[in-house]
């Protein structure tokens, strides 16, 4: 399938976009001759601290200015974390320079930069990000992007007209295995047509964060936090996280399902409930559901079939046809761990954070390069490196895997094509609309649950009057000195 009209689109889009900034007088470039762009790290939690250490750090073209938290142990973790520097001297600069703040917006008032990482709780997210564009900043935000549609559209509206956009913490866009395997799939036609994605993410414990019964809130920290067992595990409650394990886990695996399909769903059923850590949640500890995606051939990821029997009719076998995409997230099983599964008529790509694999079909031999892989004979190739690895056969299904010399953690590569699409004018592959189309996806997902009945996804939830960043594009074939193992 030819990529090439997808990249062409982008860029005229991304053209598009910088064209209204400068139509409304306003360059958010006017910093680009600096060697680096200042970054504000609001909400210094798990997540947020992960990226003060795994992915900020490891980007020179990236100056931490700022840390801001309304928890203050969380806050004054953050910024021991924002300062380690085996250099004292570093050490003491860095002390001097990254400023602790409780309030997001006297941050904005009060300093100078040009971006900001979101981390904070999902229902804050909108406001945030609403006000950062307005203050003329560059927004990186962990997924889910909204707390529903509505605001993640108004958020994609709000892009357009300040001509700034939104990344997403989709960091699976920027995984090299990822992009390899759909670049295999989609150019290299490896696995034919994809006609099944199987996905999920188990996991075998209560997600809850310890809290502290001794600790007090300040005066200050209360005007922020009314329970802190609902601040720290604000996850576990419909009322903050919109949706538990669809919003926190599902909403990467859907993306991917998107990405790799070139279509969000039509339609979605399922169910789930709370059925062993009943222990005051009302988010559902286990979710199973369905997912169709309408192919057509218009669409870039739409798989022609070549005639396998004489009951295949020429004039039937390649019409639109749909593509089912189960996802099931439990609590009490850690069984298969996350992964994405994707299926077609020639082979499998089976995709996870540390490595990549894919299999052939036994009765399309030959579909892969040379040193193929076949399941029958039960070799398998790691995609993320081209090295080939043996499959067992055994009934757990357990693989040898082999594990990379790691060179650069994900979370750095996310960061670092943050600060070059700012500094080279460009769009982020995880932008605005891959947000707002995970979050469609994973919060009709809910609602299907919720609703017990099948739910179809309205195209008006992702169609505007205005144009709108591509949010399929792919790197065509990583480069190979990339290797990550998570």
């Amino acid at each position: 399938m030819d990529t090439q009209v997808t990249r062409r689109d982008f860029i005229k889009t991304a053209g598009i976009a910088t064209g209204v900034a400068i139509a409304a007088g306003y360059s958010p470039f006017s910093y680009a001759q600096n060697e680096v762009v200042r970054v504000a790290a609001i909400g210094t939690g798990g997540q947020g601290c992960l990226h003060l250490r795994l992915g900020l750090p490891k980007i020179k073209t990236l100056q931490l200015v700022a840390v801001c938290d309304v928890y203050t142990p969380n806050l004054n973790g953050g910024w021991d974390i924002a300062v380690e520097d085996a250099d004292p001297k570093k050490k003491e600069e860095k002390q001097k320079n990254i400023k602790k703040y409780m309030d997001y917006r006297e941050m904005l008032e009060k300093e100078q930069f040009e971006a900001v990482i979101i981390s904070t709780p999902l229902h804050t997210h909108y406001q945030i990000a609403m006000d950062c564009l307005d203050a003329k900043k560059y927004v990186f935000c962990e997924k889910t992007m909204c707390y529903d549609v509505e605001q993640c559209r108004n958020l994609v509206k709000k892009c357009n007209e300040t001509g700034l956009w939104v990344q997403v913490g989709h960091q699976r866009r920027y995984n090299p295995g990822y992009n390899r395997a759909l670049w295999l799939a989609r150019e290299k036609g490896v696995v034919g047509r994809i006609n099944h994605i199987t996905a999920q993410w188990h996991r075998n414990n209560d997600w809850r964060r310890p809290v502290d019964p001794a600790y007090v809130l300040s005066a200050d920290e209360k005007k922020w936090i009314p329970d802190l067992e609902k601040h720290i595990n604000w996850r576990l409650y419909n009322e903050f996280s919109a949706g538990g394990l669809m919003t926190e886990l599902a909403t990467h695996q859907l993306d991917v399902c998107n990405w790799f399909l070139h279509t969000p769903p039509s339609r979605v059923f399922g169910y789930g409930g709370i059925d062993y850590w009943r222990d005051g949640r009302d988010v559902y500890d286990n979710v199973s559901l369905t997912y169709e995606y309408d192919m057509v051939p218009s669409n870039p990821a739409f798989g022609t079939m070549d005639k396998r029997t004489s009951f295949l009719s020429m004039q039937t076998m390649n019409r639109p046809y749909t593509v089912r995409a189960t996802y099931t997230s439990i609590c009490a099983n850690a069984k298969r761990g996350s992964s994405e599964i994707m299926q077609g008529d020639k082979g499998t790509l089976e995709l996870t954070e540390p490595a990549c694999f894919g299999y052939t079909e036994p009765a399309a031999v030959g579909a892969w390069d040379a040193g193929g892989i076949v399941t029958a004979a039960s070799v398998a190739k790691d995609i993320t490196s081209g090295k080939s690895l043996q499959v067992s056969t055994a009934a757990d299904e357990s693989k040898e895997q082999l594990f990379m010399a790691e060179t650069r953690h994900v979370d750095a590569l996310q960061f670092e094509s943050f600060a070059n699409d700012i500094f080279q004018k460009k769009v982020p592959k995880a932008n605005q609309m891959v947000g707002l189309l995970a979050a469609i996806v994973s919060l009709n997902g809910s609602k299907a649950m919720k609703d017990r009945t099948e739910v179809a996804i309205d195209k008006a939830q992702y169609t505007f009057d205005f144009e709108t960043p591509d949010p399929y594009r792919y790197d065509n074939f990583p480069p190979a000195d990339i290797k990550w193992r998570g």
